[in-house]
């Protein structure tokens, strides 16, 4: 290797370490901000992907629950909800793999949403909700019963768009 590739080679490595230096201190200020945060935020809240449900459930004035299954938010009421939150317009109601038989498949999903009033989703832009829709268990369930039983896919998934959420309940 002749000196001049090698000088390139440290000029190179010397610009890399520099841009790994300058993107470190660009997130600087919000990782210390996010520390913060998470220093007053309960335990159970600490997945990031709960950030988009604490914005919904801030903007509904709902108690989130705790765990991962089933509701994910209460209402004044005692009344749970589900809850999906999007900064892509991408709302996946999803219930794991199919089963060979319908019968099975209907089982789990209607057990999903027992005690469940309805679903919330949110369209999300930093903490803030830019839109939100419901629809009431008593519409969304014989909806997604009906798509799953016509469908063949390996995965009982169902991805809303806002509009098409909104046009189940008539909005």
């Amino acid at each position: 290797m002749t000196p001049n590739q090698l000088d390139q080679i440290k000029k190179e490595q010397r610009r890399s370490e520099a841009e790994a230096l300058r993107t470190r201190s660009e997130y600087k200020d919000v990782v210390e901000a996010l520390d913060k945060v998470f220093e007053i935020l309960p335990e159970e809240l600490h997945d990031f992907a709960k950030f988009g449900e604490i914005a919904l459930a801030h903007e509904l004035g709902h108690t989130l629950v705790k765990g991962d299954k089933g509701a994910d938010a209460m209402d004044a009421e005692g009344k749970l909800y589900e809850y999906k939150v999007s900064i892509t317009n991408q709302y996946n109601f999803n219930f794991n793999a199919r089963f060979p038989d319908w019968e099975t498949n209907k089982a789990r999903i209607e057990r999903h949403w027992e005690n469940i009033e309805g679903a919330w989703i949110g369209q999300r832009d930093g903490m803030q909700i830019t839109d939100k829709a419901y629809v009431p268990t008593s519409i969304l369930l014989p909806y997604l019963l009906e798509h799953f039983e016509r469908t063949k896919g390996s995965q009982l998934n169902k991805n809303f768009r806002m509009q098409k959420f909104k046009e189940l309940n008539n909005v």
